[in-house]
């Protein structure tokens, strides 16, 4: 069976260190939203170098979205599984949204939506100690009296993980969850 694992979560949630051990485990490619897009974001910004990076991100979200939907549906047209992370903060808010994402899929592919739940403490600590520009806004809020808000989970059906849990006990969970015992390792 062909199957796309969508991770997504707030920022800081750990989306991409879980995708890479699942990724691993699986033996599968993992398609980042960031890594995929870095070309679309660089060429944008060159051409509006006034915005800061959270700015030149907004501007091109939906671009960024389609790509990485495109290279995965790429991915599985050659019956390749594969891990895509991003937030998918529209998709997922909407069932319709995600519904129009899972459905461009060929019919023989399963498209399984995990969720990383973080408390707001958990995630602007990660936010901090990665020191990601895209974070600035973000934690200098936090450093005031403005906190995080917590994470809004999906509205769709999914599997909600702790993101304070070890990688490799998020994998086992995955595994049981929506991995066939063929493919299980």
């Amino acid at each position: 069976m062909v199957e796309v694992f969508v991770i997504a979560g707030a920022a800081g949630s750990g989306k991409t260190t879980f995708g890479c051990a699942l990724a691993k485990r699986l033996a599968i490619p993992l398609l980042d939203l960031d890594e995929v897009t870095a070309p679309l974001v660089e060429a944008f910004w060159a051409t509006h170098p006034e915005l800061d990076e959270a700015g030149a991100l907004g501007f091109v979200r939906d671009d960024r979205y389609r790509e990485l939907r495109r290279v995965a549906l790429l991915a599985t047209s050659t019956g390749g599984s594969v891990i895509l992370t991003a937030p998918f903060t529209s998709e997922i808010s909407s069932p319709e949204r995600w519904r129009a994402f899972a459905d461009a899929f060929d019919s023989g592919v399963a498209v399984h939506l995990i969720w990383l739940e973080v408390t707001p403490e958990e995630r602007l600590r990660r936010m901090r100690v990665r020191g990601a520009t895209r974070d600035v806004r973000l934690t200098a809020a936090s450093a005031g009296a403005v906190q995080l808000p917590a994470s809004v989970p999906p509205v769709v059906g999914h599997l909600s993980l702790d993101a304070q849990l070890a990688n490799e006990d998020k994998v086992c969970l995955v595994i049981s969850q929506f991995v066939d015992d063929f493919r299980r390792v």
